[in-house]
């Protein structure tokens, strides 16, 4: 119900405060299957599917994580509450940064977002190092849609309209797909295994985006 009145009020904020934005023209298609075939557009969804799957493949199971690493129910409340809070903040941030280098932005969020994959898993026995990396892993998970977003749209193509939605699509998918991978994992190997996993696709994600050229 909490999760419904907070819906209703964005939709009735957008409807009021947002201006008018009329598509530059209508999506078919032929537009999808055109702004596929450029190597940069294949690139860029197959960086935002990685870093999407990883992030909800890790982040269905911190709970159960956090729990682990003896952190009390009420306390983590509070520490999912500061990480919204500081996610929120570091997206305002990281805005501010894309425009001096865009690159260095996106390679420094996925290197924060690994490390708290790798070293929650370790580290549960010492609850104040847990809180403070998953203080980082809202930082890093901030910026990254942004980061993503922004590396997408600067793909020169005639199909804007299609592109953003590509985007969308690409990032709606790789959530279903991490969190049932996740599952699976969880299921199979257990909770540090499916950290694990998630850690190894964002670094792999960073080592992409620091050997990318894009094309001329």
């Amino acid at each position: 119900m909490a999760a419904a009145i907070i819906a209703i009020a964005a939709v009735i904020m957008q409807w009021r405060m947002l201006p008018t934005v009329p598509a530059e023209s209508h999506v078919r298609l032929t537009d999808f299957k055109a702004f596929v075939r450029l190597p940069e557009a294949r690139k860029s969804i197959v960086m935002t599917a990685a870093v999407f799957a990883a992030h909800f493949a890790a982040y269905t199971y911190l709970t159960p994580l956090i729990h682990e690493a003896g952190i009390p129910s009420a306390a983590v409340t509070l520490l999912l509450l500061a990480y919204g809070a500081i996610g929120f903040a570091s997206n305002l941030v990281a805005s501010r940064f894309l425009e001096n280098n865009l690159k260095a932005t996106l390679f420094a969020s996925k290197i924060s977002l690994a490390i708290p994959f790798l070293l929650l898993p370790v580290l549960l026995i010492f609850p104040k190092f847990e809180t403070v990396l998953i203080l980082l892993w809202a930082i890093a998970w901030g910026a990254l849609p942004l980061c993503l977003n922004t590396w997408h749209r600067s793909i020169e193509t005639e199909h804007s309209e299609a592109a953003a939605a590509m985007f969308t699509f690409t990032a709606q998918v790789a959530i279903a797909v991490g969190s049932s991978l996740g599952g699976a994992i969880v299921d199979h190997f257990g909770l540090r295994a499916n950290f694990w996993m998630s850690a190894l696709i964002v670094i792999l994600s960073a080592f992409y985006l620091a050997t990318h050229r894009k094309a001329e």
